[in-house]
């Protein structure tokens, strides 16, 4: 497989049987992995922030920075269901849940919901009153969930409390979760590896510090310094969980773990997102220019730093 141009593409996001890939700039696009070509195109509402598929692949559910939520149609693009849920205000990204059945997201004025995915109507619903649920992260089962939840500044003289975590097993319950012992000052970004175990997050005041927290107890397991861009902090697991790639500054640096050595560096402009395919042999790095979909052997196999144009063209 030849590196492909995937376009402005503030966030990526794979099948779950690694078939199409989502970017999402000014549109939503849809991608062929094998055949590296568009299948589907859809401008559902303005500034798409956050996609997620079904479990059967056939729907992608698209979130706007305003909160909006509609399900559109993998392969036409066509929308299929407007949760009509403006009012929600900006917030989280979003999940589906492992049955295919409910979507869980968050807002800024601290609400988790879990939605029908076929209708919107709220079926779950846990307040947090002054915060903000930042992420919503799940296992590869779907059996253990990651809520980040930011706190709000309560005087303008003094900084807000640490950010937590709190861990929820699948089904939801009203109060039915635990929260992670260590926090952390200003959360940037977290993901959890795909075996529920392990969370990383992007953390701190510059210098900004990636550190992993193991969830069987919360205690922090390892940290590494990080040199932060302008363009986010988004962090993606590898599907064998060897790897954490993070988006810096002009540049995606990939970290073993668990030594959190620096292994890997591919120089990006204005780099976004970074996902790894549920088969483990696509890497697709999101970008505010120009995003990239390419094979994940290009890092085992290049010297770095490495530019993804000079493996070929799209």
């Amino acid at each position: 497989m030849k590196p492909c141009k995937i376009g402005t593409s503030n966030s990526v996001a794979f099948s779950r049987d690694g078939r199409l890939l989502a970017a999402l700039g000014r549109d939503v696009s849809v991608w062929d992995v094998a055949l590296k070509s568009k299948v589907a195109r859809s401008h559902p509402f303005s500034h798409p922030s956050d996609a997620a598929f079904s479990p059967d692949q056939h729907y992608l559910t698209v979130k706007s920075t305003s909160g909006r939520i509609v399900v559109i149609d993998a392969r036409s693009g066509q929308t299929v269901v407007d949760f009509k849920n403006a009012a929600d205000g900006e917030g989280s990204n979003l999940q589906y849940s492992p049955c295919g059945e409910y979507i869980v997201d968050g807002s800024w004025s601290g609400r988790l919901a879990v939605r029908r995915a076929g209708s919107g109507a709220r079926e779950f619903v846990q307040e947090f009153a002054g915060e903000a649920i930042r992420s919503v992260h799940s296992s590869w089962d779907g059996k253990r969930w990651i809520i980040a939840h930011a706190c709000k500044a309560t005087s303008d003289d003094r900084p807000p409390p640490p950010d937590y975590f709190s861990v929820w097993d699948w089904p939801f319950r009203p109060r039915g979760y635990r929260v992670l012992t260590e926090r952390v000052a200003f959360a940037r970004s977290s993901a959890l590896s795909p075996d529920g175990a392990l969370l990383a997050v992007v953390h701190g005041a510059p210098p900004d510090m990636v550190s992993v927290f193991q969830l069987s107890d919360g205690m922090s397991v390892g940290a590494a310094s990080i040199q932060s861009g302008g363009t986010g902090h988004a962090l993606g697991w590898s599907t064998d969980g060897h790897l954490i790639g993070s988006a810096q500054d002009h540049t995606v640096v990939f970290y073993a773990w668990p030594s959190l050595a620096r292994m890997h560096e591919l120089a990006l402009a204005y780099p976004s997102d970074v996902a790894f395919s549920p088969c483990g042999d696509v890497l697709a790095l999101g970008s505010w220019q120009i995003g990239w979909m390419l094979p994940a052997d290009v890092l085992a196999t290049t010297s770095l730093p490495q530019k993804p144009s000079r493996r070929g063209g799209d």
